[in-house]
């Protein structure tokens, strides 16, 4: 069965170029980092012409055209991996670096001073290809991983998939070179391996665009689920916290004593302050084991699933002597803020907000006895 490789390249030529131009425009004016979009649409519009003006040889010889386009087609390889390295915020590792650069420093000569053999090109370029390939997939997973991104799984599948595609065509064209009993059957196989990166490549076009799309959606969904001021969840984001509970969970309410008035006596920006701290602070005390969450105003919880009662005391203890000393080193004044902190243990039945009224109760007594106290203590 023969596989039409030159309607498929037609294909491969237009949706190159097409998916370039998508980027290319956009690109010009765009404010990312980098400008990966500007990068991969002028890498896709490059390969994209390239492999349209292949199909204007005859493939018998080499002419100084073809040896040129060659060369431009390696030129939008390079823009590709660059965009895509943009994009991962990180380079690929030191040795792949080297192996592109040597790849492509042993090719450039060859096409354009070398044999005049069509398949010994054809084998470079498949090797320089699946390098190429194997770059690309190696960062796209490694953003998969990082950021737990699913589109850039498939994304970087595919890129992977393509590089043993390529790496066949091009042994096959090796094994069978000048065995006239094997070379008709390993060009037949060869063309299919080229319809088969064809058509891998045509999917990962808009591979990046993609990939963007998730990673800003999740970066609108996380911005969202958390204060601004502190980084601590918002209620919105204790909703969405609240199906992944399982099991019992303590929570500790935490509540700013004398807060209005700091901000009273020294204005918002103090009381931001002690805010930040107070989050920091119950973030290192919780660690992993638990969440914070900035339920309003001067109120924190802390979630802290399978935490027994006596370690959820510890942390409220170490917590507020903590912030006890942090306070008074920051605030100027003679009223400092104290931490009043309830706790309520059980089972989330499908919400947290019975367990919140206990710990909010359990709070409020905390607090009468350190005003009962500073009472006792301002009459004595």
């Amino acid at each position: 069965m023969t596989l039409d490789i030159a309607s498929l390249q037609v294909v491969a030529a237009l949706g190159s170029t097409l998916s370039g131009l998508l980027h290319f425009f956009p690109g010009i004016a765009s404010r990312e980092p980098g400008r990966w979009p500007y990068w991969w649409g002028t890498g896709k519009i490059v390969i994209g012409v390239t492999n349209g003006a292949g199909l204007c040889f005859d493939g018998t010889r080499l002419s100084a055209a073809e040896r040129i386009t060659d060369v431009v087609l390696l030129v939008g390889l390079c823009l590709c991996i660059h965009a895509v390295s943009i994009f991962a915020r990180r380079r690929p590792p030191t040795l792949i670096l080297v192996l592109l650069a040597g790849t492509v420093t042993l090719t450039v000569p060859f096409i354009l001073f070398g044999d005049q053999d069509m398949r010994l090109l054809v084998m470079m370029l498949g090797g320089t290809r699946t390098l190429f390939s194997f770059t690309a997939a190696w960062m796209l997973i490694h953003i998969a991983r990082t950021e737990n991104i699913r589109t850039a799984w498939v994304m970087g599948l595919l890129f992977a998939a393509s590089t043993p595609v390529f790496l066949t065509r091009a042994t096959l064209l090796l094994v069978a070179w000048g065995d006239p009993v094997w070379e008709a059957t390993a060009q037949i196989a060869a063309d299919w391996s080229v319809g088969i990166a064809i058509i891998l490549g045509s999917l990962s076009h808009l591979a990046l665009l993609l990939i963007d799309a998730e990673r800003v959606q999740r970066a609108l969904s996380e911005q969202v689920s958390r204060d601004c001021l502190t980084g601590a969840l918002n209620r919105f984001g204790l909703k969405g916290l609240e199906p992944s509970l399982q099991g019992p969970v303590t929570l500790l309410l935490i509540d700013i004593d004398r807060f209005k008035s700091l901000n009273d006596d020294q204005g918002h920006g103090a009381g931001d302050t002690v805010l930040r701290l107070l989050a920091d602070l119950a973030q290192r005390e919780i660690g992993e084991q638990g969440t914070l969450v900035r339920i309003g105003g001067d109120e924190f919880l802390c979630v802290l699933p399978d935490c027994g009662e006596a370690a959820a005391r510890a942390i409220a203890t170490a917590l507020s002597d903590r912030f006890d000393r942090a306070v008074a080193a920051l605030v100027d004044g003679p009223c400092y803020p104290a931490l009043s902190i309830g706790m309520a243990q059980g089972p989330v039945a499908g919400s947290l907000d019975a367990l919140i009224a206990q710990a909010d109760g359990a709070m409020y007594v905390v607090k009468r006895q350190r005003q009962s106290r500073e009472k006792t203590t301002r009459a004595a």
